[in-house]
């Protein structure tokens, strides 16, 4: 009975010590750690559960694999030019089908992590130690036929906020901000995140902005350094 006593006592003194760890909306139990770890690590796999084949151009999971051990080891250069030399494709009947599987996966990944911003905030890394860039990387990807221009509008809110609570941080923010624009609204970027693979030359090149006045305003705003010459090149006008 002693024994039972102290450790009923011991678990929830854990537990309340535990729910404090992390600096979230709300606090949070050692059975919610667990639920939103294994949610994102869930959401980590069927985000490329299609998506991995369609940018591969393979359905040959070993070729992937070894594209990805290459990634690993020697970094993006060295990757994409594997890739260029693999020459490969799929058939556009078969992306399309891949595509429509996909498309359905990243809606329930959206809802599942606006569930989760809502209710505790963005997911520090302290919890997620290998998958905390899994949040970036499902904002990313916002779900076919959405009205993205009210999407980075809606979410720039959501996670500004986030940034100012200390839970998000702003590089995270402006790298999530300026890709929408650049890869999917096909607008200039704002922050000078995104860096260029250039197929010419083999090399990653410095972000493209617009004005590094108006780029580096921005970035103060956020916190963020300003840029320095070479660290960006401007749009021709």
């Amino acid at each position: 009975m002693k024994y039972s006593i102290l450790l009923l006592f011991s678990t929830i003194l854990f537990t309340n010590t535990f729910a404090q760890s992390y600096d979230l909306k709300k606090p949070v139990t050692a059975a919610e750690v667990i639920y939103l770890q294994q949610t994102i690590h869930a959401i980590a796999e069927s985000d490329q559960r299609y998506r991995k084949f369609i940018s591969a151009n393979t359905l040959d999971e070993t070729v992937i694999d070894k594209m990805d051990a290459v990634y690993e080891a020697d970094g993006i250069e060295a990757y994409m030019k594997y890739c260029a030399s693999l020459n490969l494709q799929l058939e556009q009947s078969i992306k399309d089908s891949l595509w429509n599987l996909q498309h359905q996966i990243d809606l329930a990944n959206h809802l599942a992590l606006r569930g989760i911003f809502e209710t505790y905030g963005f997911l520090p890394e302290s919890m997620l130690p290998e998958k905390h860039y899994v949040q970036l990387i499902i904002l990313l990807h916002p779900p076919k036929d959405w009205n993205i221009p009210n999407y980075l509008s809606d979410y720039s809110q959501l996670l500004q906020a986030e940034v100012e609570a200390g839970r998000m941080e702003a590089k995270t923010f402006a790298t999530f901000y300026d890709n929408i624009k650049v890869k999917i609204l096909r607008e200039p970027q704002l922050y000078g995140t995104n860096q260029v693979f250039d197929v010419s030359t083999n090399s990653v090149q410095p972000p493209s902005i617009v004005s590094i006045e108006a780029t580096n305003e921005a970035r103060e705003e956020l916190g963020l350094k300003p840029l320095k010459e070479g660290e960006y090149r401007l749009i021709a006008k």
